[in-house]
């Protein structure tokens, strides 16, 4: 039998349905022991013989965990992960890898110190429509990219920010629309698009200024290091959780993700490139796509045969450093210049 991996998980929210839903379905991963301060969140997981910790620290220090999933509220996460590092752990960690950029920065340097691997979880960029782009653009046959857009419009309620008490707070959350609902989709315009130097954005608590402190609408203009030029608009105030569009407008043609879909426009028509077939969401909400399942494997994979997966800490650094930017930007009304840590 090939070699499993004892795995962990600590928090088990809404997120954790997709991660748990992907361990279920790979040879390579053995599901030993949960954590959560809520006893009863972990009545999710119905097998006895997986081990149940109250306490985040005795989990790590369990010998039968090998990888520990890491998907508690974000200012949670960069401790956390830095504890698990330190204890030996191969670690996959939920978006975002840290809620301040000064923890981000010290997960990047604990993840050097390693032995181990770190992955942070951006499953979009495992979307088959986003490969096949990838490839595109790596073929070089796009030629030169002159911009890009993003447009996100999601829903989230009262309802959603009371379902948590850290959610829509500076403070635990690190932030609303942007770092929560959007970062995926910043990850993919440096991923695609090659590092973006300086950003100026707005941001605006609307519709629910009476329920959070976060921001719920944001737009933004920014500046690739290769003089391309980007927009971006962000709200949790539609009506549902439409499909996100990320638009790149290369010197040879111009092409459109839609979720997982990809198009080329033709005279300004979309014409269909590709278009997931029976993809799983592995119990995960719909719009989250069907990438868990692909880049869990993938670390698990890269674990087994000691190599270190491709979005690591410094990776996935540039979506939250474009996230702070933006938050920065509003504060002063002036331009924010990126860096890379």
């Amino acid at each position: 039998m090939e070699k499993q991996i004892g795995i962990g998980i600590i928090g088990l929210g809404s997120v954790s349905r997709a991660h748990i839903g992907a361990i279920a379905l790979l040879p390579q991963a053995r599901l030993c022991a949960i954590c959560d301060i809520d006893p009863a969140a972990m009545d999710v997981i119905k097998d006895a013989a997986v081990k149940r910790y109250t306490d985040y620290h005795s989990l790590l220090a369990d010998p039968d965990v090998e990888l520990v999933h890491i998907l508690t509220p974000h200012y949670l996460h960069a401790r956390m992960a830095i504890d698990a590092l330190e204890a030996g752990k191969h670690v996959i960690l939920e978006k975002p890898m840290a809620s301040e950029l000064n923890d981000a920065k010290r997960l990047i340097e604990a993840a050097d110190r390693a032995k181990t691997t770190l992955s942070v979880i951006f499953q979009n960029r495992y979307n088959p429509s986003t490969r096949e782009l990838k490839r595109l653009i790596d073929s070089g046959a796009c030629g030169k990219l002159l911009g890009s857009r993003a447009v996100i419009t999601w829903c989230r309620s009262k309802e959603y920010y009371k379902s948590g008490s850290w959610r829509g707070r500076w403070e635990t959350e690190g932030g609303g629309a942007l770092i929560n609902q959007s970062i995926h989709t910043l990850d993919l315009l440096s991923y695609l698009g090659g590092p973006i130097s300086r950003v100026k954005g707005h941001i605006s608590t609307d519709l629910l200024s009476d329920a959070i402190e976060v921001e719920d609408n944001v737009h933004a203009v920014f500046e690739y290091a290769s003089g391309a030029r980007g927009v971006i608009f962000a709200s949790t105030n539609y009506v549902n959780d439409a499909p996100i569009m990320l638009e790149m407008v290369f010197e040879n043609a111009t092409y459109q993700l839609w979720a997982d879909k990809l198009f080329r426009l033709i005279d300004g028509i979309p014409d269909l490139v590709l278009r997931e077939e029976g993809g799983q969401t592995v119990d995960g909400k719909a719009y989250w796509g069907t990438g868990h399942k692909a880049e869990i494997a993938a670390v698990y994979q890269a674990v087994l045969e000691g190599k270190q997966f491709e979005i690591d800490a410094r990776s996935a650094y540039p979506a939250l450093d474009l996230v702070k930017g933006i938050y920065e930007s509003s504060l002063t009304g002036a331009w924010h210049r990126l860096a890379t840590p």
